[in-house]
């Protein structure tokens, strides 16, 4: 079910990714909405964990986390990040133990059960996401979190722009949270929706580190789009420390429900 993720985050990916994450706000928004709700939860389950977008902030507040992720290349992140950056912020060098990691599509490996089961922007899960809902509902000790996109006319990296400017076509609207709640509703699980915005800004090195990025993100293999693209994202990033910045503000749906 997940394994198209797998060959999706590749290592010039998953590090773009990261870089991104240390200048968003969707911890803090996603974590306004958990933590509060799971003060009776000890474990979690975080699925398509990436590199640890939530998985950290939760083992920072003091949950004990199964982080797992079909991306080699995101969980290697994700273990350096445990290794290496997460003491840090300790006193006396005291190290980040209660995340466990494991790299492997959903399905591929026997999981335990966990008080707590969070699934966030995962859409290869849930976009045929009965069998995943029913699944992730079973393994859940007291609640189930998924989060995703909550509008389905959102841009995406300026594809909006883009996708006529390079392609001659219009960039498709994509399903949310939407068709999520509804395949819940059909199992009889009526869950709580709450919104929420933030902020994930993407720093580059430069002009040919951004112009790097949509054409591996939007599937360009030669030259030939490279002056337009190039010109369209002069006037759309802006200077940012010795490089640049897209600024990207986004949606989201927290569903979520108690056992």
């Amino acid at each position: 079910m997940e394994q198209s993720q797998k060959g999706f985050w590749n290592t010039l990916k998953a590090k773009w990714y990261q870089k991104g994450l240390k200048y968003s706000t969707l911890p803090k928004a996603a974590l306004s909405i958990i933590l509060p709700k799971t003060k009776d939860c000890k474990t979690f389950l975080d699925v398509g964990s990436g590199c640890g977008t939530l998985a950290i902030p939760l083992a920072k507040a003091g949950k004990k986390v199964t982080a797992i992720d079909p991306s080699p290349a995101m969980i290697k992140l994700l273990n350096e990040e445990i290794k290496n950056l997460v003491p840090a912020i300790f006193k006396q060098g005291k190290k980040l133990k209660n995340i466990k990691t494991i790299n492997a599509a959903w399905g591929e490996v026997e999981i335990k059960s966990h008080h707590a089961i969070l699934c966030a922007n995962v859409p290869e899960l849930l976009k045929d996401s009965v069998d995943f809902l029913k699944q992730a509902n079973a393994l859940a000790g007291k609640a189930v979190f998924l989060i995703e996109g909550a509008d389905p006319n959102a841009d995406k990296f300026y594809y909006k722009e883009l996708y006529p400017l390079l392609f001659n076509k219009p960039f498709l609207p994509r399903t949310d949270y939407l068709k999520t709640y509804t395949d819940l509703h059909s199992l009889g699980i009526f869950a709580n929706v709450e919104i929420i915005e933030y902020n994930f800004d993407q720093p580059f090195d430069g002009m040919n580190d951004a112009l790097e990025f949509w054409k591996e993100y939007m599937g360009i293999v030669t030259a030939e789009h490279d002056e337009k693209l190039r010109k369209f994202l002069e006037g759309k990033l802006e200077k940012f420390k010795d490089g640049l910045l897209a600024k990207f503000h986004k949606k989201s749906a927290v569903i979520w429900w108690k056992k």
